[in-house]
């Protein structure tokens, strides 16, 4: 049986609260970095959220092999209205301060006004800083995919392994701004995007990629 606890981290921009579980090893685990997931930073991907739930619950029973904070909902505002961005229509994915942030963008994903200047962005930021935690995966949809930044690499494709998705260092498109450019490229941690299609049965995104979640956070250094 797990060690586990909740809670808040954070309010959105609406005050709603963004909450995390945390989870600690068995005391026999050789110490290893803490690792952070989160789902829903964007708000019409809520099925990252459920994926991240059902984690959580196994966990309770089976515990992780590292210090494990899971935040499945990085924007609860957004889930609520079934909308990507917050609700000050900011893409959370382009507010943090990477070197390559910028206040140009495409319709849709406004970066904000300055680098991380939305409380759901702060909230994440702040309890990694707080944790010192070195691995990071963001739970996404809608693509079928694993992609990594900085350290990431070898874990991406020991999940893509263990999930058969592919593995990618290049997700397709420009990033500015976004939580892999700031923590993978500029900081140089290991950080896994874990990007999974929208599926007709909420378990079956669970199903297909519980293995490489579970790899993710417990044995491997």
């Amino acid at each position: 049986m797990s060690l586990r606890r909740e809670l808040t981290i954070g309010e959105s921009a609406l005050g709603r609260p963004i909450e995390a579980i945390h989870f600690l090893p068995p005391s026999y685990a050789r110490p290893r970095p803490p690792a952070v997931l989160f789902g829903a930073i964007h708000g019409d991907e809520p099925v990252t959220s459920i994926m991240l739930h059902q984690l959580a619950q196994e966990l309770v029973e089976h515990p992780p092999g590292r210090d494990t904070w899971i935040i499945p909902c990085a924007n609860p505002d957004g889930v609520a209205a079934g909308s990507k961005n917050n609700s000050r229509d900011v893409d959370l994915n382009r507010n943090f301060a990477a070197k390559n942030w910028s206040a140009a963008h495409q319709p849709g994903y406004s970066p904000g006004q300055t680098p991380e200047d939305q409380p759901e962005t702060r909230a994440l930021v702040s309890l990694i800083e707080r944790v010192g935690a070195h691995r990071l995966i963001a739970v996404h949809a809608t693509f079928r995919v694993v992609n990594w930044d900085g350290a990431g690499r070898a874990l991406a494709e020991e999940m893509a392994a263990l999930c058969g998705y592919p593995a990618s260092g290049d997700i397709g498109y420009p990033t500015a701004g976004s939580f892999g450019s700031k923590y993978g490229v500029d900081r140089g941690l290991e950080v896994v995007t874990l990007e999974v299609p929208y599926l007709d049965i909420d378990e079956q995104a669970f199903a297909e990629t519980r293995t490489a979640l579970r790899w993710a956070v417990d044995l491997p250094s």
